[in-house]
């Protein structure tokens, strides 16, 4: 198994949330983060110009972002992987990332049940 963890900007979120369930994704965690990555000490509680794009850059220099978790089977990777690049992507500076690790175990609490039919 697989956890996805895809960062990206907050206003292609309902994008990738639609895609994602197009391709049949079910279970996923999806919240608002903030951070920063290339951009990094622009801005001041200002609107800042990253690549064409406005976005809100607080005091302490981070941008707001979603963040979305995904366990998925190995053989879901793929299209999980190209479904988030291909929605969040606008081609400019700030687009995000996406990280893929291993999940030793998932456990349904429900009903104790271990593994790939707990996903």
């Amino acid at each position: 198994m697989k956890k996805v963890e895809a960062i990206f900007r907050k206003e292609k979120f309902e994008d990738v949330k639609d895609a994602l369930t197009k391709i049949g994704v079910k279970g996923m965690t999806a919240y608002p983060v903030r951070g920063r990555g290339d951009q990094i000490g622009k801005g001041a509680d200002v609107d800042v110009s990253y690549g064409g794009s406005t976005q809100d850059v607080f005091d302490d220099g981070l941008v707001p972002k979603m963040k979305i978790e995904i366990v998925c089977i190995e053989e879901e990777l793929s299209k999980i992987v190209n479904s988030i690049a291909m929605n969040a992507a606008t081609g400019t500076q700030g687009d995000g990332k996406i990280f893929v690790s291993d999940v030793s175990d998932v456990i349904r609490i429900r009903t104790e049940e271990h593994g790939q039919v707990a996903v």
